[in-house]
C-alpha cells in the first residue's frame, strides 16, 4: 500500500497545482493584508470589510471598509478617507504582481467602494436627534467617485446624508486647505 502511495505522489501536483485564479487571489490577499496593516499603524483604523468585483477574469472593483473609535466630523472624515484611499491606490498601482489581474492600470478611485465607520456603543455611532452642529458623522463612504457623509439615527435603519461631494471636489478642498 505504501508503495502505491509513493508511486502516485508525482501525479498529485497535476490535481492540486496552482491555477490563474489561485495566483490572482493570492496577489489580492497580499495586497489587502499589507494595506490593512499599514492603515492600522498609520491611522489607527481597523479593517471591517473587504471584497472585490470581477469582469472578464479581471478586478474591476475593490470594496474596503474600516472602523475607528475616533469621533469624526466631515472635514476630519474627508482627510482620513482621502489619505487612506491614496495609500491603497498607490499600493495597488505600484504592486506590479497584481497588474495582470486589473481591468485597468492605473486603477482609479471611481472603481472603489471605500468606507470608514465610527464605532459607537452599538457598533456604529448613532445620533438620536439627527445631525449635530459640529457635523459629526457615523460613516463616510466613497462609491463610484462620490463621497457621502452619513449619520445614523436611533430610528430603525434611518440614515441622513449630511453632505455629498465628488472625489475630485474633496481632493480640491483638501489641497486648498493644505495651501493655507
Amino acid at each position: 500500500m505504501n508503495f502505491l502511495l509513493l508511486l502516485m505522489l508525482p501525479f498529485t501536483n497535476m490535481f492540486f497545482s496552482e491555477g490563474p485564479y489561485d495566483r490572482m487571489n493570492d496577489q489580492h490577499d497580499k495586497l489587502y493584508r499589507a494595506h490593512f496593516d499599514d492603515q492600522l499603524k498609520k491611522y489607527n483604523i481597523v479593517p471591517s470589510m473587504s471584497g472585490s468585483g470581477m469582469k472578464d477574469c479581471k478586478f474591476n472593483l475593490f470594496n474596503i471598509g474600516f472602523s475607528t473609535k475616533k469621533s469624526l466630523n466631515i472635514d476630519e472624515a474627508r482627510r482620513l478617507l482621502l489619505l487612506s484611499v491614496k495609500d491603497f491606490l498607490d499600493r495597488l498601482n505600484h504592486y506590479e504582481s497584481i497588474h495582470p489581474y486589473l481591468i485597468e492600470v492605473p486603477f482609479s478611485a471611481k472603481m472603489l467602494t471605500y468606507e470608514i465607520y465610527v464605532s459607537g456603543k452599538n457598533g456604529i455611532a448613532e445620533f438620536p436627534n439627527g445631525p449635530t452642529k459640529d457635523n459629526k458623522i457615523s460613516y463616510v463612504r466613497l462609491g463610484k467617485g462620490v463621497i457621502y457623509y452619513m449619520v445614523f439615527t436611533t430610528l430603525e435603519t434611518e440614515t441622513i446624508t449630511l453632505h455629498k461631494e465628488t472625489y475630485e471636489e474633496a481632493l480640491d478642498i483638501v489641497t486648498k486647505e493644505n495651501q493655507h
